[in-house]
């Protein structure tokens, strides 16, 4: 990984301007931190294919699965998109596993929390990131 310094590099998520410059803030964690990683995580998971102008082939096909119905197929095809756009897009880790926390006391009907298990390649340290996909759109969004 040290051949490739540029990768965890760059604009911070979610986007934050410096009240000093007025500029977009920068990421100031390393690389290989899990800050950094579950940054990155979530920019990956919440951007849909199409929404990047440069890069119409990042981010995932999850926000076509709003309206299915949370069922284990849901989950099967949530598991199958995260791990194959983290694995695609995010290059400092593999997955290790994605389940889901199906407590109903924590969560209601339309919202899922996914646990995604990964460990980081160059020094083999377990994290993990908790996601939640939310099955209605989000008012606002």
């Amino acid at each position: 990984m040290s051949d490739l310094p540029f990768l965890g590099r760059g604009l911070r998520f979610p986007f934050s301007f410096d009240s000093r410059t007025g500029g977009t803030s920068t990421s100031a964690v390393s690389t290989h931190d899990h800050a950094h990683i579950h940054e990155s995580i979530r920019q990956i998971l919440g951007t849909r294919l199409g929404e990047r102008l440069m890069r119409p082939d990042f981010g995932t096909r999850l926000h076509a699965l709003v309206f299915e119905p949370n069922d284990q197929v849901l989950k099967a095809m949530i598991r199958h998109h995260v791990v194959d756009a983290l694995r695609r897009w995010e290059k400092r880790i593999i997955v290790t596993s994605v389940d889901f926390d199906d407590d109903p006391t924590m969560v209601d009907a339309n919202t899922l929390l996914v646990r995604i298990d990964y460990r980081l390649i160059q020094s083999q340290q377990p994290g993990n990131l908790v996601w939640p996909f939310y099955r209605e759109p989000l008012q606002g969004a």
